[in-house]
């Protein structure tokens, strides 16, 4: 994936994230989608990412159209 790519997908996941009922599930996955975003480029990054989907599989209604696309920054 483009870095462009990456950014617009991060953006996009940050946005339906944000569109999600304030609470304790939507400030877990803000904060795990920030680690993501931080460990971009270091080893640590596929484990954010599945950290990140294992969080938003319990109620993916929100960013389900994100998860096989954010699968995809898996190593």
């Amino acid at each position: 994936m483009t870095e462009h790519g990456h950014e617009r997908l991060i953006g996009e996941l940050r946005a339906a994230v944000e569109k999600t009922p304030d609470g304790a599930r939507r400030d877990r996955l803000l904060a795990l989608l920030h680690k993501l975003e931080q460990s971009r480029g270091t080893d640590s990054f596929g484990d954010h990412v599945k950290a990140l989907i294992e969080e938003a599989e319990v109620d993916a209604a929100g960013i389900a159209p994100f998860i096989s696309r954010l699968s995809s920054l898996l190593p």
